[in-house]
């Protein structure tokens, strides 16, 4: 199962924000893409929301979302030790080379708590095969945290989505409710722009970027 990529999303939504272009790239190049959505999105959407992330991330072709149902905006009152487990579970359970979560300095608590989770989770360890380990980046969260040397999002890896930008925009649609007008940045004008700020960074169309927190040739 080397082909297997995690995507380890806080919040229903992010995980297409942050990567839904290149997840759409890797599931053409043959990889199975499993989503995993750790919190529960606003309770006034509640009702809808797990059938809305099924129907956004099956239009991507990531057949299978898991659901770990914590509280939305509360990941600070579970211990990080719970959050591990979990997460190491599902190391187990799927075997990525890949996985894209959170970056560390994001705006939003959840999505702090949920790097250190995965970073520690994913931990070298001798008689294991090493996984890619990158943060995306969440309009509205990353490019809204403190601008310091410690918490800004510092791209260096990019990804040509120009011919999956618009898979991406179509699916975030199912997303309808968490979207806001423009210019806010979480709006689909707002990530469109950014696709082609990121892809202007290196000569394509649109792009996304990421940071590489540990990638290892072997």
């Amino acid at each position: 199962m080397d082909k297997s990529v995690l995507i380890i999303a806080a919040h229903p939504d992010d995980e297409l924000l942050g990567s839904g272009g290149t997840l759409k790239k890797l599931i053409n190049h043959g990889y199975k893409v499993i989503t995993v959505i750790v919190a529960k999105g606003r309770k006034e959407e509640e009702h809808d929301m797990t059938r809305n992330i099924e129907r956004a991330n099956k239009h991507l072709g990531i057949e299978e979302v898991v659901f770990l149902e914590y509280p939305n905006l509360l990941l600070e009152t579970i211990p990080l030790h719970v959050l591990n487990k979990e997460i190491e579970a599902l190391l187990v359970k799927y075997e990525p080379s890949i996985i894209f979560t959170h970056h560390y300095g994001d705006i939003n608590l959840d999505h702090q708590i949920l790097f250190q989770a995965v970073l520690t989770a994913t931990r070298p360890l001798p008689q294991k095969n090493p996984i890619e380990l990158l943060c995306f980046e969440t309009v509205s969260s990353s490019e809204w945290s403190q601008q310091s040397d410690d918490k800004i999002f510092k791209p260096n890896y990019y990804v040509d989505i120009t011919d999956t930008i618009d898979a991406k925009i179509e699916s975030l649609r199912f997303y309808d409710v968490e979207m806001r007008p423009f210019p806010h940045p979480r709006s689909y004008e707002g990530v469109r722009y950014l696709a082609r700020v990121r892809g202007m960074t290196v000569g394509v169309e649109f792009a996304e970027s990421f940071e590489i927190i540990r990638r290892v040739w072997k």
